[in-house]
């Protein structure tokens, strides 16, 4: 939703057909701090769209439903958003050559830490394909601390829509969207539980 948005074009945008309805989610949304000033008069940011979606999850919303409305670009936001305001260092899209891989997210913090973190907007996913997909992010992780002096060991990360909660996959954190806050915030206490990449072999 573009900025300055009256309740008629809410109404449109959300496909809720009364205006009652519609000032009533208004106002809910804007009592969470999601989106800005009144039901007459709304702005919303990019973040916002991702933050009515992890509400409208724990509301109990279908998640395949919810995750048509969000793109790649809606979750690098966020993740960037988050890391940025606990002080880390962010760039998105960091690609490297030889070998050709592609982190999403880095969030670098000024002792050396980095979260590398990738974006998965994904439905249904067995534990097979998860588990290649995180070893796969280790290697990026890495590459990316063979590459990048400055950063002395590497978390590496799968943020995603459809998990319930924090779960360890082959050791990798895998992190959904309405707890990442929460994990980028305290994981420099469980750095023992979880995978880190050093410089030598990956280690937990």
């Amino acid at each position: 939703m573009s900025q300055d948005t009256t309740l008629d074009q809410f109404c449109r945008d959300a496909g809720i057909a009364s205006r009652s309805v519609a000032r009533s989610l208004a106002e809910a949304l804007l009592s969470r701090g999601i989106g800005r000033g009144s039901p007459s008069a709304m702005s919303f940011s990019p973040g916002d769209r991702l933050a009515a979606a992890a509400l409208a999850l724990e509301a109990g919303c279908d998640p395949e439903r919810v995750s048509q409305h969000l793109t790649w670009r809606d979750f690098e936001q966020l993740a960037a958003g988050v890391l940025a305001s606990l002080g880390y260092s962010t760039r998105t899209n960091v690609r490297f050559t030889k070998p050709r891989m592609e982190l999403d997210v880095v969030g670098t913090s000024a002792a050396g830490l980095a979260l590398a973190v990738d974006c998965k907007h994904w439905k249904r996913s067995n534990l097979s394909s998860i588990s290649q997909h995180c070893a796969r992010q280790a290697k990026r992780a890495d590459e990316l601390l063979r590459r990048e002096s400055n950063i002395s060991a590497a978390v590496p990360v799968v943020m995603t829509l459809h998990a319930a909660s924090v779960r360890l996959v082959g050791g990798m954190p895998v992190v959904p969207v309405a707890k990442f806050h929460s994990f980028a915030m305290d994981v420099r206490g469980f750095l023992d539980e979880v995978l880190v990449v050093t410089r030598g072999p990956a280690s937990r």
